[in-house]
């Protein structure tokens, strides 16, 4: 969306005297804008569809979010961090411990996820604010998921010598392909069993 856009919704929902607003139906509708992401893409997302899946009034919305970005920003941030990066998983070896955050039940599980994260990659592109938003809530913990996973797998002798200073850089590879690939449209599991298997594993000289 361009900065004239976004001026006239900001316009269009210029907040004006009233009731003060009900905070406790945000949570449904930013499930519901998150939904339409992963449906329809961020070009065809619109606070008008919002409203209308929710049942709620187009100036309800438009007086808490007054541009499509600033509802998209507010869902994002919304999801929270993946749960990896609260609890890691150890499953016994390096590459099931990176496919278990691959394969995580976050936001409904990896195939909903990706055309989620499609839908995000290309709001992205066009809003810087829903960049910030992603890159903060979504790729910077991700990235902080893989490094742990990689940090341990270095403190339990599992990376060859010589190749704990490459952790950190590899540890961005994944996000950083997923987001490449993503850029031309969802990517499937295979997609990041390939990225692990030809990229990370060898890269870090990690047998399984």
């Amino acid at each position: 969306m361009d900065a004239a856009s976004e001026s006239s919704e900001a316009a269009h929902g210029a907040r004006r005297p009233g009731r003060p607003y009900d905070h406790s139906g945000d949570p449904a509708i930013l499930a519901v804008t998150l939904d339409l992401l992963a449906e329809r893409g961020y070009d065809q997302v619109t606070l008008d569809l919002v409203a209308l899946r929710t049942g709620r009034a187009k100036t309800t919305l438009y007086r808490r979010w007054p541009t499509k970005a600033d509802l998209v920003v507010a869902a994002v941030e919304a999801v929270g961090t993946p749960p990896e990066a609260r609890e890691l998983p150890d499953t016994g070896t390096v590459r099931s411990d990176l496919l278990a955050v691959v394969d995580s039940p976050w936001l409904g599980g990896p195939d909903r996820r990706m055309v989620l994260f499609d839908g995000l990659v290309t709001a992205a592109q066009v809003s810087p604010r829903v960049a910030d938003a992603v890159r903060t809530t979504v790729t910077t913990p991700y990235v902080g998921v893989y490094e742990a996973l990689l940090d341990r797998a270095l403190a339990r002798g599992q990376v060859s010598p010589g190749r704990a200073e490459a952790v950190p850089l590899v540890a961005q590879v994944i996000p950083a392909m997923a987001s490449r690939g993503l850029a031309e449209g969802p990517v499937g599991r295979s997609y990041f069993v390939d990225v692990v298997d030809l990229v990370v594993l060898p890269a870090l000289g990690i047998v399984g």
